[in-house]
């Protein structure tokens, strides 16, 4: 079988969050690289949603960065991504929910409002109200990275998916937006942002693939 294709766009955070999950299991993939403003037709036929990540397999297409993740895991479980009891791995997933929803997501919303504009019905500051989440995030990073000792949240020598989802914001941040990084106070969390750009997977958060060609006009949003 060939290497399973995973359709991308080197800006997307949860593009990069598959394409990191790749690299930490060692699976080849090939790449595809999306124009999220000129999208091609086969996208939209693989995902309803008309958005990346999504990875093709044989005649499968597997939708969206935790559903990508899951399969990886379940198809090579080494190195895991999972602890090994069941509630423990409930506790995982849960706390992935709130570092997608309440820390990338904030600022890569924040990023792409700002590089193409507000949607019809937006609040006018709707950029400053996002990156305000985000900052206001840090304190609760701390807390909870407080409850093991870090540098990971679930403790121990090597991180969970929990961590290297974050690996995107980790590398972006401190280029684009240095200034909403956590306070100095909060240390904990900025050893957890330095250990994930230590990560040899981080540099997949810029890779690109081979660009689409039979592409077709779509709205300028991030997919």
């Amino acid at each position: 079988m060939s290497n399973p294709r995973l359709w991308s766009w080197h800006v997307s955070p949860f593009a990069g969050k598959a394409r990191v999950a790749c690299a930490e299991k060692g699976i080849e993939v090939e790449l595809v690289e999306v124009d999220p403003r000129n999208r091609p037709a086969r996208l939209r036929e693989l995902n309803p949603s008309n958005r990346v990540p999504v990875l093709e397999v044989g005649d499968i297409a597997i939708r969206e960065s935790t559903a990508i993740c899951e399969w990886l895991e379940d198809t090579q479980p080494e190195p895991s991504f999972w602890p090994a009891e069941a509630t423990a791995r409930a506790e995982a997933r849960g706390l992935l929910g709130w570092v997608d929803d309440e820390l990338t997501l904030n600022f890569f919303l924040s990023m792409r409002k700002e590089a193409f504009g507000l949607a019809p019905g937006d609040h006018p500051d709707t950029v400053s109200i996002l990156r305000g989440r985000l900052t206001r995030r840090w304190p609760v990073l701390e807390d909870l990275l407080a409850r093991t000792g870090g540098p990971w949240f679930l403790g121990g020598e090597s991180p969970t998916l929990v961590d290297l989802a974050a690996i995107p914001l980790a590398v972006r941040l401190p280029a684009w937006k240095p200034e909403l990084a956590p306070a100095a106070e909060f240390a904990r969390a900025h050893a957890w942002l330095e250990a994930l750009r230590a990560r040899p997977s981080a540099a997949e958060v810029s890779r690109r693939g081979e660009p689409v060609s039979d592409a077709v006009t779509e709205p300028a949003t991030e997919p």
